[in-house]
């Protein structure tokens, strides 16, 4: 774990509080569709005993869509939460439906326990399914939303769901647990700490130490790896030079930790692809392709010139882009 204090908080100079507006929906979607399986493992363990864990669970994004067909502004998504529907195969040959909310970005948005009432009551009015329900609270305590009641001239009603607070579980356990997730949830704890990007740094490299130490597939280590980078969301040029110099080192010494760049690009335009899918997003879809691959071909090119391949001159001319640019000198 690291600890608060070894982090030198506002030694890099003018870093803002501001964060990127990125899709947390897609960056969430991604994690889960790996694995989502481990992540019953820690959140709703009776769940996961009774699924049958060979057969991929499905994302229900058409009818998580027609339930949101309402004018109740209550109910309609906001920006603030990541919000999914899954269908889960069990071992008996039934399925179970899943209903998985992510507070991604802290307190806000409305009430969270009535959402995920009025979610259930949506849900079983369309399909007649009673989902079993998680919130992940990425930001904060929310102790007081933990569950729905409501009380009417002598009709009451109690809803409870399964809860699992970043904040109420142990940095230390998460750190040494061999549960892939873990990892995950850690990264969105220090994310939802982290101000300063020398803390993200910091954050950063530990959780690539880390990863590096265990022993999970490959494909794995990937996608996990992914999403760290991106909900930690490191923006220091200069920091984030230093950290594809700590993981050319890690390679150099045979841990394998090493993303290549088309498996980067492809990675970042299915976020966009589930950010068109869920939110129905048609303007600035280009614009945001290009952007990325553009962002991954320059950090391609500092981490051959890091590793020594290639010269910036000659980078600069396969690239197509300025030696100060490719040197993070310039915009």
């Amino acid at each position: 774990m690291i600890a608060e204090d070894s982090v030198n908080v506002g030694a890099n100079g003018d870093s803002s509080d501001k964060q990127e507006n990125f899709d947390h929906d897609g960056l969430w979607k991604d994690l889960i569709d790996r694995f989502f399986y481990f992540l019953l493992k820690r959140a709703i363990p009776e769940l996961y005993e009774k699924a049958d864990t060979n057969v991929k669970p499905r994302f229900l994004d058409k009818e998580f869509r027609d339930i949101l067909n309402t004018g109740d502004p209550k109910i309609r998504k906001s920006p603030h939460f990541a919000d999914f529907i899954l269908e889960v195969p069990m071992k008996n040959g039934d399925v179970a439906w899943v209903l998985l909310h992510i507070e991604a970005q802290g307190p806000g948005g409305g009430h969270l326990a009535e959402r995920m009432y009025h979610y259930k009551s949506l849900i079983y009015a369309h399909y007649r399914k009673e989902p079993a329900a998680l919130a992940i609270i990425v930001g904060g305590h929310r102790k007081e939303e933990r569950f729905y009641s409501h009380s009417h001239f002598g009709t009451e009603i109690v809803y409870r769901y399964n809860n699992l607070v970043l904040a109420d579980l142990d940095d230390e356990e998460l750190l040494a647990s061999d549960n892939p997730i873990d990892l995950a949830l850690y990264a969105a704890k220090c994310a939802s700490k982290a101000k300063e990007e020398l803390q993200k740094y910091n954050y950063l490299r530990t959780l690539l130490g880390l990863l590096a130490e265990r022993g999970w597939d490959r494909e794995d280590k990937r996608d996990l790896l992914l999403f760290l980078e991106r909900i930690i969301n490191l923006r220091d040029e200069e920091l984030e030079k230093k950290y594809f110099e700590y993981m050319d080192q890690l390679n150099k010494e045979g841990k394998s930790v090493y993303i290549p760049i088309a498996e980067r690009v492809l990675a970042r335009e299915r976020v966009l692809a589930s950010e068109i899918e869920q939110r129905g997003i048609e303007k600035g879809i280009e614009k945001g392709i290009e952007k990325g691959i553009e962002k991954g071909i320059e950090q391609l090119a500092r981490e051959l010139i890091a590793r020594g391949d290639y010269t910036p001159e000659a980078i600069s001319e396969i690239a197509k882009l300025p030696v100060e640019r490719i040197l993070g000198q310039g915009n």
